[in-house]
C-alpha cells in the first residue's frame, strides 16, 4: 500500500468508529429487546368517590413503535406521546374527552417494562396515582 492509500484508510477510520457508534445508539435496548404484544392493565374504583372509578389501560408494542389508550369515565382515549425510553421505562398523556354527557379528565401513564411484565401508574387530575401490573399477551396478526 502506498502512502496515499495509507493516509486514507486511516482518514476513514474515525468516520467508520463514528458510524458504528451512531448506529448502536439508534436502537435501545429495551426495543431491540421488547417483543412485539399487548398489554392490558385493569384498576378498580376508589371506594366511596364518584369521580374516580374504574379504569383500563392498553399498551401495544408492534415492531418497536408504542401506542396505547386509556378507558375511564366510558371513554377511550389515545395515548399521546408515548416514549419508551432505552431503561425500559415510558410516558405519555391522554387529553381530556367529552363523551355522552361523561367527562374524561386528562391523564398520565408512566410504567416500566420488564421483560413480558409491564408495572405501570395512571394518574388524573381528580384522582390520586394508582398502579397496575400486566403480562404480555402475544400480537394477533
Amino acid at each position: 500500500m502506498d502512502r496515499r492509500g495509507r493516509l486514507a484508510v486511516r482518514g476513514s477510520l474515525p468516520l467508520l468508529l463514528i458510524a458504528a457508534c451512531v448506529s448502536a445508539l439508534s436502537t435501545s435496548p429495551v426495543q431491540a429487546q421488547l417483543a412485539d404484544g399487548v398489554w392490558s392493565v385493569q384498576g378498580e374504583r376508589i371506594p366511596g368517590s364518584r369521580r374516580c372509578g374504574e379504569w383500563l389501560v392498553r399498551i401495544t408494542n408492534a415492531r418497536g413503535q408504542l401506542s396505547g389508550t386509556v378507558s375511564h369515565a366510558r371513554a377511550t382515549v389515545a395515548i399521546q406521546n408515548l416514549t419508551l425510553m432505552p431503561d425500559g421505562s415510558f410516558s405519555g398523556t391522554a387529553p381530556a374527552d367529552f363523551r355522552r354527557s361523561r367527562h374524561a379528565h386528562p391523564s398520565t401513564v408512566t410504567g416500566r417494562f420488564s421483560g413480558d411484565t409491564l408495572s405501570l401508574t395512571f394518574k388524573t387530575d381528580v384522582c390520586p396515582a394508582r398502579q397496575g401490573t400486566a403480562t404480555r399477551r402475544a400480537s394477533g396478526g
